[in-house]
């Protein structure tokens, strides 16, 4: 049995940017990161008795095999959506700075993680480019003891759209899931701007 490798570049990319956090931000990541992964996993998972009762209701174990597929994911994209605002309106201030950084340095790691998995190089390389850009440009705006403005992260999500759509389709599942993280994230930035 293998492991696909779009789950081996999301388990990899799930270790990476909290330890890439870590690094910028100097502090724990807080279980509420660890959570909404969980959360995303049990919603795309369970989704497909939503979507496929007949066949769950027939064959109980096929839960363990199968998952709601796209229409899972974007269930599972809005549950955690609605987890995020919900625990940010909670814990305040510090869930909305560092979940913005954190799912975009998560996204970019995926992605190149996938690249580097598919031999495609030049993606692979592209996405750490814009990595290593964001955090040059986070170090620099600490040091000036200023937030990330809402600008210069619409411009690295469209960066990262840029790049998606140069080696996939703009429809893809791909484009797709990195325009609801990235307007997720613009929120998540904007409510921390404005309450910081």
């Amino acid at each position: 049995m293998s492991i696909p490798a779009i789950w081996l570049a999301a388990v990899a990319a799930l270790f990476v940017a909290p330890a890439i956090e870590k690094i910028v931000a100097r502090d724990k990541i807080g279980d509420w990161y660890w959570n909404s992964f969980f959360l995303y996993f049990i919603v795309w998972k369970l989704s497909y008795i939503i979507f496929h009762p007949g066949l769950f209701l027939d064959h109980p174990f096929s839960i363990l095999y199968f998952n709601g597929g796209t229409k899972g994911h974007v269930l599972a994209l809005a549950a955690l959506f609605v987890y995020l605002l919900v625990l940010g309106a909670k814990k305040g201030l510090s869930i909305y700075k560092a979940s913005a950084r954190l799912f975009l340095f998560y996204f970019i790691c995926y992605e190149a993680i996938i690249r580097f998995s598919e031999a495609n190089y030049i993606g692979a390389v592209s996405h750490l480019v814009v990595l290593a850009s964001l955090l040059v440009l986070l170090r620099a705006q600490q040091q000036k003891k200023q937030r990330l403005s809402g600008q210069l992260l619409i411009l690295f999500i469209l960066v990262e759209m840029l790049l998606i759509s140069l080696f996939h389709t703009i429809l893809s599942i791909e484009a797709i899931t990195f325009a609801w993280l990235g307007l997720t994230i613009s929120i998540l930035n904007e409510k921390a701007n404005k309450e910081g």
